[in-house]
């Protein structure tokens, strides 16, 4: 009698067909849903960051569901988009969130925290001139400036500060 039952449970469910996936649909996560990062210009407002014309000469390098941290390179704002389609010249993106990021606190000598501007005599093969010491470690991060103002500006265009 169970085996009557068995029997009709088995005949009553469908057979379960499974299609196999095809070798393109997997591969390794490296090659797809990357993450990228991209600096943009002070002044690029968050409406243009979608735009494809902004993306149009690195498109050709996204796929589909990839994702772009953008940077402001005034440090101003951050962003994250998602990448829906893109090709050769063209891209078609999402926002997924953007964050308006708080101004750098600055001295009233214009340095940044941590910093020190000074002159060390006259310019003499690249010693002397003004000069920016990190104030953490004493290291020289400009040296040899012919006035105060180009020592600065070297300083805030420095790497470090970015």
């Amino acid at each position: 009698m169970s085996k009557d039952l068995s029997d009709q449970v088995d005949n009553e469910l469908p057979a379960l067909k499974i299609k196999p996936l095809v070798r393109s649909a997997v591969q390794f996560h490296e090659s797809r849903n990357n993450n990228w990062s991209a600096v943009v210009e002070r002044g690029t407002t968050k409406e243009m960051v979608v735009l494809s014309s902004l993306w149009s000469v690195a498109s050709d390098q996204f796929h589909a569901f990839d994702r772009i941290n953008v940077i402001w390179a005034d440090r101003s704002a951050y962003a994250e988009l998602l990448v829906l389609d893109a090709g050769r010249g063209y891209c078609n993106l999402i926002l997924l969130s953007y964050h308006p990021l708080p101004a750098l606190l600055v001295s009233e000598a214009g340095l940044p925290p941590g910093f020190d501007i000074f002159y060390a005599g006259p310019i003499d093969n690249d010693t002397g001139g003004y000069c920016v010491k990190r104030l953490a470690d004493g290291i020289l991060m400009v040296k040899g400036k012919s006035s105060r103002d180009e020592a600065l500006a070297e300083l805030l265009d420095s790497a470090t500060l970015r």
